[in-house]
C-alpha cells in the first residue's frame, strides 16, 4: 500500500550541484570578461576620438569657421556623451556581475562539507542535521 520514499545517493546529489556551480562560475566568467574586453575596447575608441576633437577644436579656432567642422566636432561631442553613458552602463553590469559572485558563493548551505569549485571552500566536514522537504 504504501512505497518507500526513494531518494538520490549524496554522490549524485554532490556530482550534481558541484556541476552547477562550475557551470555558474563559468558563466559569470564569460560576462566578467565580456564586460571588461567591451569596456577596454570603447575606453581606446574614445581616446582616440578625445584626441582627433582636440586637434579639431583646434584648427577650428585658428582658421575660423567651417561649417563642416563644427559639425564634426558636434557629432564628436555627442559621441563622447554616449561614451560617458556606455561606460557606466557597463561599470552597473559589472558591479551587478560581482554580486552575482557573492551571491553565489553563498549558495552553499553553512556547515555543507561540499566544495563549490570556481565559488569558495565551505566549512570543515562535522555531523549535519537530518534535512527534509518539510524543514526549513
Amino acid at each position: 500500500m504504501f512505497s518507500a520514499l526513494r531518494l538520490r545517493s549524496a554522490v549524485r546529489d554532490h556530482e550534481t550541484d558541484t556541476l552547477r556551480f562550475k557551470t555558474l562560475a563559468h558563466t559569470l566568467d564569460l560576462l566578467d570578461r565580456e564586460l571588461h574586453a567591451e569596456r577596454r575596447g570603447l575606453k581606446e575608441r574614445c581616446e582616440r576620438l578625445a584626441a582627433t576633437a582636440a586637434f579639431a577644436q583646434e584648427r577650428f579656432e585658428s582658421h575660423g569657421s567651417e561649417n563642416k567642422l563644427s559639425t564634426r566636432i558636434d557629432d564628436m561631442t555627442r559621441s563622447m556623451k554616449d561614451y560617458t553613458r556606455r561606460m557606466k552602463a557597463l561599470q552597473r553590469q559589472i558591479e551587478i556581475v560581482g554580486q552575482l559572485r557573492a551571491t553565489a558563493s553563498n549558495l552553499i548551505e553553512p556547515g555543507d562539507t561540499r566544495e563549490a569549485p570556481g565559488l569558495r571552500p565551505v566549512l570543515a566536514p562535522g555531523p549535519q542535521p537530518l534535512r527534509t522537504c518539510v524543514s526549513k
